[in-house]
């Protein structure tokens, strides 16, 4: 079993924090990053629950991998505490639960490991970066996580945004935090908040300062600042039968001995009526009718997306398709390019079976996401948004995390 050094570590991760790495890396070889959360979204748990993490590495060579787990700070920069302060045992392992696919066109090696286990524990609460290397010590995958604490009672309701400009198409989140069992001095400068909405960390509302006190209760009462433009429902389809169709696929068909789905070509959706179409907020499901086991027996298939621009999208180099089956990334595959021949906008990307959401969505020059120009959005849209309570005494070494909450808009 191979361990690396922490020197090395200490350079391998000072030259990637410093050339770009967006803490949301996979590489082109691997697919179906999954955890054992609900629809696969982004990991917010309670500290000591089990995390259960899983990929797809399509070069079926079984490789020799390892996770390596760094704590972060509240801004999402790796904290300067030594690993055996949040971390009982190795702060890295290799990865010893592997199988290649069987009876599948396109040849895969699953992984799967699960924190805590016997060689690594967790301690504190706070943001991690998990990081997957080779053997090679190259970063094949990154993603964060969080872990919390319950010691203090979040109140939280979502409401239409107050502002005349926006009460069509905002959603305005207003909660409060009851810590009676906790002395916080200093509040504003104590307590840090991040609202996140459907675990997307593109879209959050961060550095609230508390708007009014009272005993053992903090509020936020506020408008503006914590305001999310609702979106659209996310758009889907369902791959667990590749032989036929169902709704929103055109085609299923094999060429070159691997699978090609068609969806029906989308339209923008920004001047259209809201329409209440259930979702999973952007999730996904891994799942086929056609084996017992989805993660070795399911096949990939290669989707190809159509949308249908308008003459101020035609143009627009930045539009991406969007959703929790690649952590919301933006890179060259889920980049949308215009068709003379077709005259829509077309990408295609390779899915494990399973039933998908996505979205259209532009990248701004700022790096920021915009989820309304091309699908729209509405003050009706069902969403989830996750409030988290960063706590940082004065005098303390680290902050820890001691709540969280998630609240639906339709409830």
């Amino acid at each position: 079993m191979k361990f690396i050094s922490n020197f090395r570590f200490a350079i391998l991760f000072f030259l990637n924090l410093n050339s770009g790495f967006s803490q949301n890396f996979t590489a082109d070889f691997i697919k179906t990053v999954t955890f054992n959360t609900e629809n696969n979204i982004n990991p917010i748990l309670l500290l000591g629950s089990s995390l259960k993490i899983s990929f797809d590495d399509l070069e079926a060579d079984q490789k020799n991998y390892r996770y390596y787990l760094q704590h972060c700070n509240y801004n999402w920069e790796v904290s300067n505490l030594q690993s055996t302060e949040y971390i009982n045992g190795f702060q890295s392992f290799e990865i010893l639960d592997l199988e290649n696919s069987f009876g599948t066109y396109q040849n895969y090696t699953h992984y799967k490991f699960e924190i805590p286990n016997r060689n690594t524990r967790i301690k504190i609460s706070g943001n991690y970066l998990l990081t997957i290397l080779n053997d090679n010590d190259e970063i094949c995958i990154q993603r964060r996580f969080v872990l919390y604490e319950s010691k203090i009672v979040i109140s939280a309701e979502v409401i239409r945004d107050r502002s005349i400009k926006k009460i069509d198409h905002h959603q305005v989140v207003n909660f409060s935090i009851l810590h009676p069992n906790i002395t916080i001095n200093n509040p504003s400068k104590e307590i840090k908040v991040v609202i996140l909405q459907n675990n997307d960390w593109n879209l959050i509302k961060s550095d609230l300062k508390p708007q009014y006190y009272k005993k053992n209760e903090i509020i936020y009462n506020y408008n503006n600042e914590t305001s999310f433009a609702a979106g659209n429902e996310f758009l889907n389809f369902d791959t667990k039968s590749l032989n036929g169709t169902n709704v929103n696929i055109l085609q299923n068909s094999i060429e070159n001995h691997y699978y090609e789905t068609y969806l029906y070509p989308n339209n923008t959706r920004n001047f259209l009526p809201y329409t209440y179409y259930p979702d999973i907020n952007g999730g996904f499901v891994v799942r086929t009718l056609n084996a017992v086991d989805p993660y070795l027996a399911a096949e990939y298939t290669n989707v190809h997306f159509y949308l249908q621009p308008t003459k101020k999208l035609k143009d627009n180099a930045s539009i991406y398709v969007y959703g929790a089956f690649n952590n919301y990334a933006f890179n060259e595959n889920n980049r949308l390019l215009f068709n003379k021949k077709t005259n829509s906008l077309e990408t295609e990307l390779l899915f494990k079976q399973g039933f998908y959401n996505y979205t259209y969505v532009i990248k701004k020059e700022d790096k920021k996401v915009d989820i309304t120009t091309v699908d729209g959005s509405f003050q009706e849209t069902e969403n989830n948004y996750t409030i988290l309570i960063y706590y940082h005494p004065f005098g303390a070494r680290t902050g820890k995390i001691i709540g969280a909450t998630t609240i639906n808009s339709k409830n």
